[in-house]
């Protein structure tokens, strides 16, 4: 089992800090929200015999997670002091530009995009996931990819 869950561990760990860090925009708490996810998922991980059911159910409790992070009462009161160094993690997010692009979304399609493209889920697999239309799912992304050409626009005109 030990080997099992270090082996998904290493194959799901960078898409779901994409995912927790784009809820939080803090990797500090992006990176506590993974360590209480595989936390989780040791706990249950003989439940599971699908690797695919595996890793949308590690998808489904993250995001719940950073729900449940955002709306805690000690959320609520603290402040960002300092901005985020991404080069502190070992593990992988998107490149700068782009990251920076897709934190100015509205959550809604910041999630979206994580999930179809660095994710790789197609709009079905996202729809199941967030329990949302699959109309909804395509507007969704239409709608942040026009978006993230207009941000990324703006930041090419004022560099």
């Amino acid at each position: 089992m030990a080997n099992d869950f270090i082996k998904i561990y290493h194959l799901i760990k960078n898409d779901l800090l994409r995912l927790a860090y784009s809820y939080t925009k803090n990797l500090s708490d992006a990176e506590d929200i993974i360590q209480e996810v595989f936390i989780k998922l040791y706990e249950n991980f003989a439940k599971f015999n699908d690797e695919e059911h595996l890793k949308k159910w590690c998808i489904k409790v993250t995001i719940n997670k950073c729900k449940n992070l955002y709306f805690s009462s000690w959320q609520r009161k603290i402040k960002y002091l300092t901005k985020i160094d991404e080069n502190k993690s070992s593990l992988i997010l998107p490149e700068n530009n782009l990251l920076t692009a897709i934190l100015e979304l509205p959550k809604k399609y910041r999630i979206v995009i994580i999930l179809y493209y660095y994710n790789g889920y197609k709009i079905k697999e996202i729809s199941q996931i967030l329990k949302i239309k699959e109309t909804t799912i395509k507007t969704q992304l239409k709608r942040a990819k026009n978006k993230l050409e207009i941000i990324l626009k703006e930041e090419g005109n004022n560099d």
